[in-house]
């Protein structure tokens, strides 16, 4: 067991995260809704961000982080009063779990 900031729970990260402290946008898929994030800690999997109202965020969202070009589309896994965990969804977890996210095709080949 591990104590996190968002409680204590079993650590089942498949990479090892990287505090950062950066600021970024957690954009809705359609890019309609914004909501300013600070990422606390980011990995090649996934990240903890800071949010003033984390139930406003849907499940699937894009990632983008100030001063990175990439948008990356990400999945909520963990809720807390100021806080999500996500992870970052892949063309390959997309198929994989049939998600409803389109890649195009240019754009994460892995």
């Amino acid at each position: 067991m591990e104590l996190d900031i968002l409680g204590e729970f079993e650590d089942r990260r498949k990479t090892a995260r990287t505090k950062v402290l950066q600021s970024g946008v957690a954009l809705t898929i359609d890019g309609a809704q914004r909501e300013a994030c600070v990422i606390d800690n980011l990995s090649e999997t996934g990240a903890l961000l800071f949010v003033e109202r984390p139930e406003q965020l849907p499940d699937d969202l894009i990632l983008v982080i100030d001063g990175e070009s990439n948008k990356r589309p990400a999945h909520v896994i963990r809720r807390k009063e100021d806080a999500v965990a996500v992870s970052f969804v892949t063309r390959n977890t997309a198929e994989t779990q049939d998600s409803g996210w389109v890649f195009p095709p240019d754009q994460d080949k892995d």
